[in-house]
């Protein structure tokens, strides 16, 4: 899925992996190593960066191209799945309902002035 994506985008942006290469500085042929290999995560960031992509589209897990998500979403993103890589459906669903409990708490403290007065 990864590989049919690269070809996509470099269709679509008329470049070559020989000149999307040479752009990101990467050695000959490392685009074409992706049919059988998969891309490290730095690779993976670089190459989303270089199309203006989500890693979640250069994966085929979203159709969006990008995501519409502040620096700061994002970065919760990244945090959660760093945390949930590990976890099994039933820990995930678990982990995610903590979230959103605790998520409703900080808010709830948030909006609360006297946690806030010095």
């Amino acid at each position: 899925m990864f590989y049919e994506k690269l070809q996509e985008l470099a269709k679509s942006t008329g470049k070559s992996f020989n000149q999307i290469e040479n752009d990101l500085n990467y050695s000959k042929n490392t685009l074409y190593h992706y049919r059988k290999t998969n891309p490290t995560q730095d690779r993976l960031l670089e190459l989303a960066d270089y199309f203006n992509v989500s890693v979640d589209y250069l994966l085929g897990r979203t159709e969006n191209r990008k995501e519409d998500l502040t620096e700061q979403e994002n970065a919760l993103v990244r945090a959660f799945r760093i945390e949930s890589e590990d976890m099994t459906e039933e820990e995930q669903a678990q982990f995610n309902k903590s979230l959103k409990d605790m998520m409703k708490i900080a808010k709830d403290l948030l909006n609360d002035d006297s946690n806030w007065k010095k």
